[in-house]
């Protein structure tokens, strides 16, 4: 069971600006106060295993939840599906097996994700050999067990790929590149070392210079110096694909080809995508994953660094990956293989996309300009573009099925 969610209640109350949001501002600010102490209730009920009483507690919570003003519904959403989940486990424990199954149901259905916690949370061990619970933990899973999910994905078609535009690559010798280099001494960044230490010193730079802020609106213009401006002018983060430009742009001003690649899950509601830099190792012959965001990069169990395609077909297999120790978030939260690659990147590997050009702000938008066009990767027969054309979005985009054409060594190398 889901103990407490106190932790998470600072989100509540929203910034509302006008005298009658202020009064519903005021209405979710009680609720909270009110959450606060039903939870502290709540704890005490399930310490002394008095499941009737807080039973009796979240239903009262549900009942003002869902009879509350809309801004208090959508300030706590977030924590509706967990209050069923924690009536699904009481109700359970008391002996009211169906209820606590519909329960848990309507969990699932309002959202509730965690489908290994729900396997091992001793509240439900009871009911592990039941028809019931295995269907209703079976829906969780193929919603929200995001490895199950990828395993599930249809093999690549390999099929022949003619006619498309070739990728293309900035040479250093680009006066915006070299500038850059001089502007933040990336030789020194780089360091004098082999090929594999240079990748690395780039890639810690590129996490430490700006900080990471998912929800960041992206800067008008796109490019490592003027992204890392911005961000120190404004004190504030750049979402994962810009840091993923920064290091783009600082890799192909030290001479290495890289791109900034989105790597995308099976739901195209989903809008939590990532963005990660793969730079072109002559050492390794392929592509190294770089994740500026989290500092991250994989390897096998030998040290060898991995691709991006080479991590998903581990992923799929239940193959060795090894998430280096430093990986972390913004120097405070450390990274887990657990939860960045089992379940974060699980989720995103679904399908990949990459621009055609690796350049210089390519995705700085210019009035008049082309297009930026795009190259997808899908499993199987699984596309996107219909649904964009579909949509009316405007954008150049191509897809393949073939890992071989989409991860080409670059020309000249």
């Amino acid at each position: 069971m889901k103990k407490i969610i106190l932790t998470t209640l600072s989100c509540f109350i929203l910034v509302i600006c006008s005298v009658a949001q202020q009064k519903l501002s005021k209405e979710t600010e009680d609720f909270k106060s009110y959450t606060k102490v039903l939870e502290n209730q709540r704890g005490t009920a399930t310490d002394k295993k008095n499941y009737v009483e807080a039973i009796r507690l979240v239903t009262e919570w549900l009942d003002k939840y869902e009879h509350g003003a809309s801004d208090i519904k959508a300030s706590g959403r977030a924590y509706y599906s967990d209050m069923y989940y924690n009536l699904a486990c009481y109700q359970n424990l008391v002996g009211k097996k169906q209820a606590a199954l519909s329960t848990l149901e309507k969990a699932i259905e309002l959202g509730y994700s965690n489908y290994s916690g729900t396997l091992k949370d001793p509240d439900f061990a009871n009911l592990h050999e039941d028809k019931r619970f295995k269907s209703v933990v079976q829906l969780m899973r193929e919603k929200w067990d995001m490895n199950y999910i990828l395993k599930k994905s249809k093999p690549y078609r390999n099929e022949k790929v003619v006619g498309l535009a070739v990728f293309t690559y900035q040479l250093p010798d680009a006066p915006e590149l070299i500038k850059l280099k001089e502007e933040f001494n990336l030789d020194s960044v780089a360091g004098n070392g082999d090929e594999t230490s240079r990748i690395k010193n780039l890639l810690l730079w590129a996490h430490n210079s700006v900080r990471h802020d998912g929800g960041a609106s992206n800067p008008p213009s796109r490019n490592a110096s003027d992204l890392i401006a911005v961000c120190r002018k404004e004190n504030r983060g750049v979402n994962c694909r810009m840091m993923a430009t920064i290091l783009r742009d600082a890799y192909q001003a030290e001479g290495f080809k890289s791109r900034v690649v989105s790597c995308n899950p099976k739901d195209t509601t989903d809008n939590d995508s990532h963005a990660i830099t793969v730079v072109w190792s002559n050492t390794f012959d392929k592509w190294l994953w770089m994740d500026p965001t989290f500092n991250a990069y994989v390897s096998d169990k030998k040290g060898n660094l991995l691709s991006v395609e080479e991590v998903r077909e581990r992923l799929i297999n239940d193959s060795d990956l090894v998430l280096n120790e430093d990986a972390n978030w913004n120097n405070r939260s450390k990274q887990t293989k657990e939860y960045y690659l089992g379940y974060y990147m699980s989720k995103n590997l679904y399908w990949i996309q990459c621009s055609v050009n690796s350049a210089w702000g390519v995705e700085t938008y210019v009035e008049n300009a082309p297009p930026v066009e795009y190259l997808n990767l899908f499993p199987g027969k699984f596309d996107t573009i219909k649904s964009w054309k579909k949509n009316g979005a405007e954008r150049k985009s191509t897809g393949v099925s073939n890992p071989a054409y989409f991860w080409q060594k670059p020309v000249g190398k």
